[in-house]
């Protein structure tokens, strides 16, 4: 959100590359190691507007999260690492490296006795590529314990766009899986997902958000998907509610959208900047 409010952009602010992380998965396991797994540790980028660890994924050992096979289950996000970041668009100047230090927690007290799950780094090499449309990949890391696939797209001449939702009226008593993609790349960031429990809200009714930072490519749109089911009334606790709001990128100031989810009005808020 650095040039939302502007009032004047600086000349060196624009559209730039920049890398939208779509999810970091554990396809496999072996050497040992079983479902389900209790992960903690971190999966981080850096790129080269400050060189710092821009956290997708962090977790220390007593908050693990617990991840179960994708074979042995019918929701495949049950292998994915949620992920809280990044906390600000990854720009493409240069090559951004991604670091993964994840382990396995054990039985035991001590981390000692937990297994690491996976311990790599790798770069995208962004400068090779002279295409003029954004595109997506997947990059396998291998080793004696893990097989994780790491998913991202190169969105060409994008714009930042920071995401907040609220809650303005009503009990907010539903669960919500909240997703976002853009025109350019069709392929969902998870926000939110509640999975089945009451959308998690502070005492000012903002709803906390998994992640808020996505990027859209300056002449596209960004499309908000919404999911949401009515709980605790009996009479209402099957109903849901599916919708799309459908923004097109700013190069600043913010867009805005209501929601109704049975008594409940939730309030979108999208703030725009350009970048660096």
């Amino acid at each position: 959100m650095r040039y939302t409010d502007g009032p004047i952009l600086p000349m060196s602010a624009g559209p730039c590359d920049t890398m939208e992380v779509f999810f970091v998965k554990v396809a496999q396991i072996s050497g040992g190691l079983h479902w389900p797994l209790d992960v903690y540790g971190a999966v981080a980028v850096r790129d080269s507007l400050d060189r710092k660890r821009n956290y997708l994924f962090r977790r220390d050992r007593n908050k693990c999260q617990t991840l179960t096979s994708p074979q042995a289950c019918f929701r495949k996000q049950d292998s994915l690492l949620e992920l809280t970041g990044p906390s600000r668009a990854i720009l493409l100047r240069d090559e951004p490296v991604f670091e993964i230090e994840l382990k396995v927690k054990g039985e035991g007290n001590s981390s000692s006795q937990d297994d690491v799950l996976c311990l790599d780094i790798f770069g995208y090499n962004n400068i090779s590529y002279k295409g003029k449309v954004s595109y997506a990949m997947t990059e396998v890391l291998s080793s004696i314990h893990s097989r994780m696939q790491v998913r991202f797209a190169h969105v060409k001449r994008s714009i930042e766009a920071t995401i907040f939702a609220r809650i303005t009226e009503g009990s907010g008593n539903f669960s919500l899986c909240l997703t976002a993609y853009s025109t350019s790349i069709r392929e969902d960031v998870v926000l939110l997902d509640s999975r089945g429990q009451n959308v998690p809200v502070n005492e000012d009714g903002k709803v906390e958000l998994q992640r808020r930072v996505v990027v859209v490519e300056e002449q596209g749109k960004l499309i908000l998907r919404v999911k949401a089911v009515q709980l605790g009334d009996t009479s209402d606790s099957s109903h849901c509610i599916e919708r799309e709001l459908k923004l097109p990128a700013r190069s600043a100031h913010r867009s805005e959208s209501y929601f109704q989810i049975g008594s409940s009005r939730l309030h979108f808020m999208v703030a725009w900047s350009y970048l660096p």
